[in-house]
Parts: C-alpha cells; structure tokens; sequence
C-alpha cells in the first residue's frame, strides 16, 4: 500500500480483518513510554512526504505482554525523559478523552503519580531498578488507559512534528501538553483530578506540575529552544495544522478544535507563549 496525504486513504480506524490465523502476537516492550505492548494503535511514518499516519485497530493490540524493566537499563537519559513524558502524555489524553471511563481514568491517575515520583529517578539514575520498574509499569497502565479512551489533540499535533520536523515523539508531546492543557481547560474540570494527584488544585497548577518535570528532565521549553529554524516552521505551519485536524487522535479531543485554534497553539509552543484562550 502506497502512503497518501489524505488520512482517509490509509486505513480507517478499526477496519482491519481478523487476524490471529497462524501465530499469536506477543510484545516485550524496551523502553517506556508507547505502552504499545497493550495498545490498538501503530504509526507508520511517510519520511519523503513528513507525514505520521496512526493506524487504530484492536486486531493489532498484543495478546501478550511481558513489562520487564530490566530491558531498559540502559536507555539513555534522554530517551528516558522522553518516553517518559509520551507516557504521560497518554495519561493527560486518555483521562479526558470523549470515551473515557471509570476504568481508563482509574488506570491513568495511578500511571501519573507513577510517573512524578519516579520518572525524575529513573532520568538521574539509570540503575535505580525500582524506579525503571515503575516507570515500565505506569506506561503500560498508560497504554491500558488510551488504548480504550483514545487520545486527543497533544497526539494529532505531535504526530506531525515527528513526521515533519523529526522531533522525538514523547518530546513533542511534552512540549505540546501544558498548552493542551490550557486549551482542554476550558470544556472539562477533570485536570483538577489530576492536580490533587501532585498536590494542586487547578488546571492551571497541573500544567504548571507538568512544565516544572519537563525542565527536571532536560526538555526544552519551546519548539523554537528544541531548534526548528523561524522560517522553517512558518513554511510548514499550515500543512501541519491541516494535518493534525486530520489525525484520528482529534475525533476524541473533550475539546473540538478549529483550524484557527490547532494553528495558534502552535504558534504559542513554538514561541514558548501560553495559551490563554
């Protein structure tokens, strides 16, 4: 099958035959962050054309998980602290997502006090097993989480500064997340659930929990700090905005976004400005 600019061309959500004829699919993950182990979702990234295309599917969801820490002993601390923000981010996501649930949200608030106690530790010391451990574990609860409440827009915008400008996934996500945040503030009250998780109160104080463990593990604060030339990104803007209103991902934002309203956060994480609207 031949990659189109047009989402509708790949694979509808949830439209692949069944599988499982031959051989059963067993999934050991080696870092921790995708959740992939236990998710109906894949990506296949068009490099010639910078273009991310999601793949949803229960057929393709592992029948078998084996989360073992160990194998992430030696990631590096920079892949460390962006898979663990990819993680994150698919707590934030699927615990205000449209087809969320008593059983996503309880999954995802126990991943997030996961990931603040030990994602900082498990950045500052590769050999602390327990917070490797932990951190394994609460991506796999993440997956467990958005794999049945989906995601949102962090992912749609995300998906396309991977696919154009090459940013590392869970990088992208956290440099789009306090901004969602803000933006998603504004149809739900369920972030202050989140806030009590890390001792806060607002929506406003989660977003502010999430740039501060952002900085601890070396993440920039901007896309413009991250390095994607002014003129660059000016070129490409409008591509990636139409593009990430056609990612699967925004179907299930709690939020429904305009085009105008995808550019501007953008624009707003590109600069390092909040968005307040």
């Amino acid at each position: 099958m031949t990659p189109s600019s047009k989402f509708e061309d790949i694979i509808p959500p949830f439209t692949i035959k069944p599988l499982r004829n031959k051989a059963r699919f067993i999934a050991i993950p080696s870092t921790s962050g995708t959740g992939t182990e236990v998710t109906c979702v894949a990506v296949i990234t068009d490099r010639n054309k910078g273009v991310k295309y999601p793949i949803v599917s229960y057929e393709i969801c592992p029948d078998i998980a084996i989360v073992d820490g160990d194998l992430c002993k030696t990631m590096p601390p920079n892949v460390t602290a962006n898979t663990g923000m990819d993680a994150l981010s698919h707590d934030c996501e699927a615990f205000v997502a449209t087809l969320d649930s008593n059983y996503t949200d309880a999954l995802a608030a126990e991943s997030v006090k996961m990931i603040f106690q030990n994602l900082p530790k498990a950045y500052n010391d590769g050999n602390d097993m327990e917070a490797r451990q932990a951190m394994h574990d609460a991506s796999c609860l993440a997956g467990m989480s958005f794999t049945n409440a989906i995601l949102g827009i962090i992912h749609s915008m995300a998906h396309q500064l991977g696919g154009m400008f090459g940013v590392p996934h869970g990088r992208a996500n956290a440099l789009l997340m306090p901004n969602v945040i803000r933006y998603n503030s504004k149809s739900t009250d369920k972030y202050r659930c989140l806030a009590q998780i890390v001792e806060k109160k607002t929506a406003e104080d989660f977003a502010q929990e999430v740039e501060k463990l952002r900085k601890n593990v070396g993440i920039e604060d901007s896309l413009k700090e991250y390095g994607i030339e002014e003129n660059i990104w000016q070129e490409k803007l409008d591509a990636i905005t139409q593009n990430a209103m056609n990612d699967p991902c925004t179907g299930t934002n709690p939020r429904k976004p305009t085009l105008k309203d995808i550019k501007k956060i953008y624009e707003c994480c590109y600069n390092g400005n909040f968005v307040d609207f």
